[in-house]
């Protein structure tokens, strides 16, 4: 009953706890075998522990070296996942969707950008979402993973928008890799596209 208790305590309470070698040779021998199987366990939960936490290094070390890559980048880089929250974005983005957010007609959405918010209070989530099913068939058509769309913010801003998926990085032999997130360079195309257009009005004055 006490190596009962005690086994009870290891797999809940306290997993560093062992049975007391008490009692007649043949419960000793019992005992000692639970504390192996004791030990063992800790030993491969230590293991996993320190798999998990070198994962994490591995994963926060590309993250940051992405990062520093983005950072360099004159485009505004938005990194998403599946439900559309954003995980990463770099300094051009911030600025220009804070410009968006501040201009004369500015967009409520510009102002949520931000870690774990989401694109879609920016972007159409019907228009990511049909990206999303384009990069999705020439994936499986081996063609290049890339869409192109222009969409338009509340306060009537164009935006050319271009998304890449980002996949898992290890896939069953004969199985696609699945998509897990995307990357959007995001471009304010409102300005080129006005003076396109006075340009066109002036020629035809002319």
């Amino acid at each position: 009953l006490r190596m009962s208790e005690t086994l009870r305590m290891m797999l809940s309470a306290n997993r560093n706890f062992r049975v007391a070698l008490d009692g007649p040779p043949e419960v000793q021998q019992l005992a000692r075998a639970a504390n192996d199987l004791a030990q063992q366990r800790d030993e491969l939960l230590d293991d996993v522990d320190a798999q998990i936490a070198r994962a994490k290094a591995s994963v926060e070390e590309e993250k940051n070296r992405l990062a520093a890559l983005m950072s360099e980048l004159a485009q505004a880089v938005v990194v998403c996942n599946l439900d559309g929250r954003i995980l990463l974005y770099n300094n051009r983005a911030r600025l220009q969707f804070k410009a968006l957010a501040q201009g004369p007609t500015s967009v409520a959405g510009g102002a949520l950008i931000g870690l774990g918010r989401s694109i879609f209070s920016i972007l159409e989530k019907s228009q990511v979402t049909h990206a999303l099913e384009v990069i999705s068939q020439r994936l499986a058509n081996g063609k290049s993973a890339m869409s192109n769309f222009i969409t338009t913010t509340r306060g009537g801003h164009l935006l050319r928008v271009q998304m890449v998926p980002v996949q898992a990085a290890a896939a069953a032999e004969g199985e696609e890799r699945a998509i897990t997130g995307y990357v959007l360079t995001v471009e304010n195309i409102t300005r080129s596209i006005e003076q396109e257009a006075r340009r066109d009005a002036d020629q035809r004055r002319d």
